[in-house]
């Protein structure tokens, strides 16, 4: 059965096993994919990345309309993230993934925490991202199936 899935870093913690129309700020680390894979075997994939990551500093930039919708959006700029989205890239397309929107994977991946109510995030300022997390889409809801520490895992 396939399953479909997006990964994304922490901004406001998420609760594990809770059930999202809109999720709170976060960055979208890996846009939405489907799989085969059981929780599992996608943990097994996933969390040696993870293990293997220190929190990662997120500098914000402009604040800019993106997209189709024109959403607002704080765009980020952060090396370390560019390097784990290519690091998840490589691990899902072994795992033959498929990606329900290529055009934002890769070399157009355009890291941003789009613009929730009470959470600004001022050119220049920063935050540290200490988790990650796999969030499975069952009809127009967000799923949170599992939460990746920055050098750990719950479930």
């Amino acid at each position: 059965m396939k399953r479909l899935y997006l990964i994304t870093l922490e901004i406001v913690p998420l609760e594990l096993g809770q059930t999202y129309g809109t999720l709170p700020s976060h960055l979208t680390l890996m846009s939405r994919f489907t799989t085969h894979l059981s929780l599992d075997e996608l943990t097994n994939i996933l969390e040696p990345l993870f293990v293997a990551t220190t929190p990662i500093k997120l500098t914000f930039g402009e604040t800019i309309a993106l997209g189709p919708k024109q959403v607002t959006a704080h765009m980020v700029e952060s090396s370390d993230e560019r390097k784990l989205h290519e690091k998840l890239i490589t691990a899902l397309d072994a795992s033959l993934v498929k990606y329900q929107y290529p055009q934002f994977i890769g070399p157009n991946h355009k890291p941003h925490v789009t613009a929730r109510n009470g959470v600004l995030f001022p050119p220049n300022s920063f935050h540290y991202s200490r988790a990650a997390y796999l969030i499975k889409i069952v009809d127009h809801n967000r799923l949170v199936k599992a939460k990746y520490n920055l050098n750990g895992i719950e479930r």
